[in-house]
């Protein structure tokens, strides 16, 4: 069987590490690379080390095409490469989205096109970085069977886990995701004013708090959320609480709303007697 080409639409920092993985290790032959950005576009050539460079006008055809485009971009894409005239038959279109379905590519499918959606669970802050550890993220995926069963090999053959996701509750999964990822970093960059706040400069306060982060993670690997679970809300210390909720308050109203929006949370998690929770609850009001 003969490796099929692919043309990269949006060479961002995913495209372009999956590319390289896919160029690298012989799955695909990279063809076209299309981007917004002409000199953007020529540097991810290069992380890649394969393609050619182009616009609309000479974007030739190809058995695969990622559209890697930003969410907000992704619904013109699909227009102008339905309206690219290089579509043929039996070609697959993927995005690698979480929060979009496959069903946005759906009005390729009058051309004749597969559809299908793989969002890889990771961050991909730096490509050169991407590449490296690739191995082992979990992939969801959502589509037409016949495009999965030849895009499912080029992410499982570079250590890719993938899982099916239910495309009608992609947003849920999507919103899963960003609050594990990207408000996680929101909320170390609170714990970090708070400490400065105190103090304690950030070249020790994140040396500092480092080991008990990988500890939490590790509970939660071997005990889940609730066994995991420390604290002055599981323990009932609704005074500790209220301090520390007006000390906030007082450095930055913002950290002490996100304060007593988590401390709610981790109040339904602590299970707490009826007068406790009340205690607890009072504890977090404004």
């Amino acid at each position: 069987m003969s490796t099929p080409n692919l043309n990269l639409i949006g060479p961002g920092r995913l495209g372009q590490t999956l590319a390289r993985l896919w160029q690298q290790a012989g799955l695909v032959e990279i063809a076209g690379i299309l981007g917004r950005n002409s000199q953007k576009t020529a540097l991810a050539r290069d992380f890649i080390s394969a393609g050619t460079v182009v616009d609309w006008s000479d974007l030739r055809p190809a058995d695969l095409i990622l559209l890697a485009t930003p969410d907000d971009a992704l619904a013109h894409t699909v227009d102008q490469l339905a309206a690219s005239q290089t579509l043929r038959s039996g070609n697959i279109v993927f995005h690698c989205s979480g929060a979009l379905s496959s069903e946005c590519l759906a009005p390729l499918r009058q051309q004749g096109i597969a559809i299908a959606s793989i969002h890889p669970l990771k961050s991909f802050a730096r490509p050169e970085l991407a590449v490296t550890d690739f191995s082992r993220t979990y992939c969801a995926y959502e589509g037409d069977a016949c495009a999965l069963a030849k895009l499912l090999p080029l992410f499982t053959d570079i250590g890719g886990q993938c899982f099916p996701v239910d495309a009608a509750n992609k947003t849920l999964y999507h919103a899963g995701a960003v609050l594990g990822c990207n408000a996680l970093v929101a909320l170390m960059h609170a714990a970090l004013q708070s400490m400065a706040a105190a103090g304690v400069p950030q070249d020790i306060a994140w040396p500092a708090l480092r080991p008990l982060i990988d500890g939490t993670l590790a509970n939660l690997d071997r005990l889940g959320p609730t066994g995991a679970l420390t604290g002055p809300v599981m323990r009932g210390d609704a005074q500790t609480v209220a301090r520390q909720h007006a000390a906030l308050n007082m450095l930055d109203p913002q950290l002490a709303e996100v304060y007593a929006a988590l401390g709610k949370l981790t109040l339904r998690l602590a299970n707490l007697p009826g007068a406790q929770q009340e205690s607890m609850l009072s504890a977090l009001k404004n």
